[in-house]
């Protein structure tokens, strides 16, 4: 079917988007079917020609909002309405032609499913988990599979500001490996599904504080913690007094912390 589509409406990838088509069954299945779909109210990020759409229709949901930037593929989701191939069953859905970032969810309660340009990816989740007035209880997002090792600290990978700032809000999770050969056109990377899961466990934290703290604590990768914290917002007998409180070493470097030593620090440090 999305090759079809694609030849139907003539459809060329833009670049400057970042625009790469998922195309495999299994794949779209297992993005539509992590969460339960039906009857609630889902939010696509960027859904393109409707591959993923399609499947996500199928579980019939309660309101499903595409938000999409390219004009192009609002004219091909208004056709395909019109041409009415595809179900849409008793769903109520919109076309919301708005930068993702500027797009505010009405919803008191929703979920948000995309598979969007690898560019974007770090901009979008914080948009929802940071800037939305209400932030979904669960994403599944299909990114760029370093990024979203980093976000899982995987492999090599230790803590960073991403991986700091998605787990002050959500628990994440990695639902399935997505080899580069399921796009059309093929990116040069590998992908990986995410799913990211609300908590309230740190409600009580101060975004603004948080973030600056890690954004400083992280600010020069060769420094040492307590080098970046002093040079960035405090004082040398301040930091050193919290280190001997929270029994961190002199030389701890900031990619050692976990989430509940980082929110120790900020307790300490406001």
């Amino acid at each position: 079917m999305s090759q079809e589509i694609l030849k139907r409406f003539k459809i060329r990838a833009k670049k400057a988007l970042g625009q790469n088509f998922l195309q495999d069954d299994f794949i779209l299945e297992e993005i539509a079917n992590t969460i339960e779909v039906r009857w609630n109210n889902i939010v696509e990020v960027w859904p393109g020609y409707w591959a993923l759409t399609e499947k996500i229709l199928l579980q019939e949901p309660k309101n499903l909002d595409l938000v999409e930037l390219d004009t192009d593929m609002v004219s091909i989701l208004n056709k395909r309405i019109e041409t009415k191939d595809f179900q849409l069953g008793q769903t109520k859905m919109e076309i919301k032609h708005i930068d993702i970032l500027k797009y505010m969810p009405t919803f008191s309660k929703y979920d948000v499913i995309a598979n969007i340009p690898y560019y974007i990816t770090s901009p979008i989740l914080r948009h929802f988990l940071y800037e939305t007035e209400i932030k979904p209880s669960y994403m599944i997002i299909l990114m760029q599979d370093d990024v979203g090792q980093k976000i899982l600290w995987k492999g090599k990978n230790k803590s960073s500001v991403l991986s700091l700032f998605i787990e002050k809000k959500c628990f994440v999770s990695e639902i399935i490996k997505v080899p580069k050969e399921c796009f059309v056109p093929a990116p040069k990377i590998e992908s990986s599904v995410l799913m990211f899961e609300s908590h309230d466990n740190y409600n009580h934290v101060n975004d603004e504080e948080f973030l600056k703290l890690i954004k400083i604590g992280f600010a020069e990768p060769r420094k040492k913690l307590s080098k970046n914290l002093i040079k960035g917002w405090f004082t040398k007998e301040i930091v050193t007094q919290v280190f001997e409180k929270l029994e961190l070493w002199e030389n701890t470097r900031w990619e050692d912390l976990d989430i509940e030593l980082w929110i120790a620090l900020n307790k300490q440090l406001s």
